[in-house]
């Protein structure tokens, strides 16, 4: 009876441990899944884009830079660089969105977009350290937070660009690893020659033939008489 029951007891712990060892297994499988198919939400990040900026520029209108402890000509510097993001971020952000939209996420158009917002995210992650210095934690606060929010859609537009453009790279390689039109554009069509035009060189010539020579007439030849002179001439 006791060796039935120490049997029964080993049993279940070998299952509770065979149990153990499998779920962990069974949970990690869909992770590597989810991270080997996980793609750049890019709708998500251009709502990211539009939130982020619009609250950076209702913050920037709350500066009072006037009132920050420097002298006139940082402070004349500083509203510049604070007005030119409020119309960057209103004029430019908006139309580059669009464009981004109408494309379906072309490369082309979501660099512009990726290259405007890294001049903003510059020039206000700037204006928020001097806030920190000159001005008050309230006017440093919220700028801090549109900083890490631009920050975020920065680096997931990077990565939709990097993807996009490497499914391009691989959709456009051939199957031996070759650029289309590579090989042919650089050894030409067999059999035919292939004639390198350099616009910097001066036009060929069209070769001229030579003139025709007349025959020339002697002008001091002496007449020779005709028969008809020569029995007439005295002798």
């Amino acid at each position: 009876m006791k060796t039935a029951f120490t049997a029964v007891i080993v049993l279940l712990l070998f299952g509770i441990s065979a149990t153990a060892q499998v779920k962990p297994q069974s949970q990690a499988a869909p992770q590597g899944v989810q991270g080997d198919t996980q793609a750049v939400n890019l709708n998500a990040v251009l709502v990211l884009v539009q939130q982020s900026t619009s609250s950076a520029s209702v913050d920037i209108g709350k500066l009072r830079v006037e009132k920050w402890k420097t002298d006139a000509d940082q402070k004349q510097q500083l509203q510049h660089i604070a007005e030119s993001l409020q119309k960057s971020i209103a004029n430019a952000v908006p139309a580059l969105v669009t464009n981004v939209q109408s494309s379906n996420g072309s490369v082309s158009t979501t660099f512009k977009l990726y290259h405007n917002l890294n001049v903003i995210y510059e020039n206000l992650n700037y204006l928020a350290d001097v806030a920190g210095g000159l001005g008050k934690k309230e006017e440093f606060d919220p700028l801090a937070e549109d900083c890490a929010a631009m920050e975020k859609a920065r680096q997931s537009l990077s990565l939709y660009i990097t993807e996009s453009a490497g499914k391009l790279e691989a959709a456009n390689r051939q199957p031996n690893g070759t650029i289309p039109g590579s090989a042919s554009q650089a050894q030409g069509v067999q059999g035919k020659k292939v004639v390198v035009i350099n616009e910097d060189d001066p036009p060929a010539k069209k070769p001229v033939k030579p003139a025709k020579k007349k025959p020339s007439t002697p002008t001091n030849a002496t007449a020779q008489p005709t028969p008809a002179q020569s029995a007439a001439a005295p002798h």
